[in-house]
């Protein structure tokens, strides 16, 4: 069989890892998609949370993932997700393995992770061929780009990673503790305050109604039920001589902008406006059943991911639940600082573009935006975070912008939100797949290069021990 079809793809993301056995014309899908959180057992042993029928029922076992904020905390726990993916569900045996392996891993990998991973994969799991790359790479590649932020939006955090000149910065990478179960918390808060949702659900509560709201808004949010509502913001046909400002903004026309609102200012209100909202708020329920009843969810839907843009709004939240550990480490973030962080999506942004050097390499990480991640797949919401970068955008002229020509020519002042091109098919609206994609091109290219430049075999690792790993030239 050819190289291409013995090429084995894992990426392993702080939440799940997505594996697939070949590179297929046109590129496929994953094989296999799991969750990473590993549970270890009272008598030491580890168990993969895929692989209990009812993980949360699960008594006497601690659940954890062992990578955490670009930290590997427990390589035991690493080694038995691999195993239980290569041998469980791809059924790679060890002793017969002849797949060339392609690791993808999150930004930033340290020395230590690159010689610890090689070790694990070399001497248990017998691969011939081994290299290794970082996931923010991997998802710029997937869309065409050698610069870029990607912007993992995931369940308990979102991380923000800088990619410049073909390399995933190390300085510009960064957890912020903000992701999809804040704004369920937020959700939950919300719903409680929705008649027509409370007295729906107040029946079926059996007298926890906190717990029974907060158990919907994670099911509107996991069943995709949530979106964010475009015609909140002022969008009116351009046909007719008015502006999409949130559009205006992404492709750096902010000076339409202030001409376009010096025009509103003149014109008469419009009287069906009410009209129009009222119509757009009865049109936007939609009934879910939640606990054999149906609920009527209206336009409050629209709002969960207000959080990511306002993280002081989890403050409001007064619900008579247990507070999820993810929402209690956020506050705490915002009380006393420290790492990981609690930023806004923009000023995370802001944050890993700012320590991109030098200064002239950061206005084409702006211009290169990638949204991946959970919350990637959620409408509306990758254009809503766009909308708010455009507060660090600039469009001030100074003496040196006049000289060349440029407004703050070191300074961002255009955003541009980046997508898998259509020719990927079987990749279409999958931005959570895009550093799978990225990887299977990257495999393709490395392990096609008869030089193997971009790869270390079984026999270099004889020879030169884990640390030939960390002198890769994909590293």
């Amino acid at each position: 069989m050819s190289r291409e079809a013995h090429t084995l793809i894992l990426v392993h993301d702080a939440h799940h890892i997505y594996a697939g056995i070949g590179i297929h014309d046109p590129f496929a899908r994953p094989d296999v998609v799991i969750d990473t959180r590993v549970g270890r057992q009272c008598d030491g042993t580890y168990i993969t949370y895929d692989q209990t029928v009812h993980p949360t029922a699960v008594s006497d076992v601690l659940w954890e993932y062992p990578i955490e904020n670009g930290v590997v905390r427990d390589w035991k726990a690493v080694e038995t997700l691999w195993r239980y993916v290569l041998e469980t569900k791809l059924h790679i045996k060890p002793a017969e393995n002849t797949y060339y392996l392609m690791l993808a891993l999150p930004s930033p990998v340290s020395r230590d992770v690159y010689e610890e991973s090689a070790r694990l994969l070399f001497e248990q799991f017998n691969v011939p061929a081994l290299s290794m790359s970082e996931i923010p790479l991997m998802a710029a590649y997937a869309v065409g780009v050698l610069n870029g932020l990607m912007i993992d939006v995931g369940f308990n955090d979102t991380r923000v990673s800088a990619v410049s000149d073909c390399m995933a910065v190390p300085s510009a990478s960064l957890v912020t503790k903000l992701g999809l179960i804040h704004c369920a918390w937020w959700l939950a808060y919300l719903l409680k305050q929705e008649t027509d949702v409370v007295q729906a659900v107040e029946p079926v509560a059996r007298g926890q109604l906190d717990a029974a709201l907060w158990e919907l808004a994670q099911d509107l949010i996991a069943n995709k039920h949530v979106y964010v509502d475009a015609e909140a913001a002022p969008v009116v046909d351009e046909d007719e001589g008015v502006l999409d400002v949130a559009q205006a903004l992404v492709e750096g026309r902010e000076h339409d902008v202030v001409e376009e609102r010096e025009r509103q200012k003149k014109m008469p209100a419009k009287p069906a406006a009410a009209t129009s909202t009222s119509n757009a708020t009865s049109s936007s329920v939609v009934t879910v059943t939640f606990r054999d009843v149906a609920v009527p969810v209206g336009t409050v839907r629209t709002r969960f991911h207000e959080p990511l843009l306002r993280p002081a709004l989890l403050d409001r939240v007064v619900l008579d639940v247990p507070m999820p550990y993810s929402v209690r480490d956020a506050q705490r973030a915002r009380r006393i600082g420290g790492e990981p962080a609690c930023l806004s999506i923009s000023d995370a942004a802001a944050w890993a573009a700012n320590n991109v050097h030098p200064m002239e390499r950061r206005p084409a990480l702006w211009e290169n935006i990638i949204f991946t991640g959970e919350g990637s797949m959620i409408k509306g919401l990758p254009n809503e975070l766009m909308q708010s970068f455009s507060s660090h955008m600039t469009t001030e002229s100074t003496e040196l912008s006049q000289v060349i020509g440029e407004p703050h020519p070191w300074q961002p002042h255009n955003a541009r939100l980046l997508r898998i091109p259509d020719y990927f098919s079987a990749f279409k609206e999958r931005m959570d797949l895009a550093p799978y994609l990225g990887a299977t091109i990257f495999a393709k290219l490395v392990f096609g290069d008869l030089s193997g430049r971009n790869y270390i075999t079984k026999k270099q690792y004889n020879e030169g021990g884990p640390s030939v790993a960390f002198a890769m030239g994909s590293v």
